[in-house]
């Protein structure tokens, strides 16, 4: 990060980082909306958590009302431990998640809000029966891949038993 790291910035004994005068700015931002660009290692995830816990300290957002999204299971659950030890408390719902998980939790609630069953999660073999299943009796469609350079989609098509056809698109542009 651009401004610098010291030890134990907020008495956890964690160390953390100083942010500079832009990241300062962007934590302070009271807008609605805030864009933060920014190469990897710039800083991006470290302002968006000091705007949240800043946030959150003032009463602007309820801690069970916001959700830091992540890539990865993984950054979410790093993001989660982070937030959660400097918050000191718990929360009813997870500080930070991946897309899909707060889509599910999403399905999940409006499913209990409707008196309609929880959705589940199908595992691999799972989801290949309901595909054979909605198949059966059909057509299978083809599957087409015009940039199959590692054949990963065709070889998944073959193995559900689907015609599929892949070549590589190479687009050259010369000036």
């Amino acid at each position: 990060m651009p401004g610098g790291v010291i030890e134990d910035v907020d008495g956890t004994g964690a160390v953390g980082a100083v942010p500079d005068e832009d990241q300062r700015a962007a934590i302070a931002h009271d807008g609605r909306f805030l864009r933060v660009l920014g190469a990897p290692g710039s800083g991006r995830t470290t302002v968006a958590v000091e705007l949240l816990l800043a946030r959150i300290a003032t009463g602007r957002v309820a801690a069970d009302r916001a959700v830091l999204l992540a890539p990865t299971r993984r950054g979410a659950g790093t993001l989660r431990d982070e937030l959660t030890a400097r918050l000191r408390g718990a929360t009813r719902q997870p500080l930070a998640r991946t897309v899909q998980s707060l889509a599910f939790g999403l399905l999940r609630e409006g499913a209990a809000v409707d008196g309609a069953p929880a959705p589940r999660l199908l595992s691999g073999p799972e989801q290949e029966a309901v595909v054979a299943e909605l198949l059966a009796g059909h057509d299978p469609p083809a599957v087409l891949d015009p940039f199959a350079g590692g054949g990963s989609i065709p070889l998944e098509a073959q193995r559900l038993g689907l015609p599929a056809y892949g070549f590589h698109f190479c687009l050259l542009v010369f000036t």
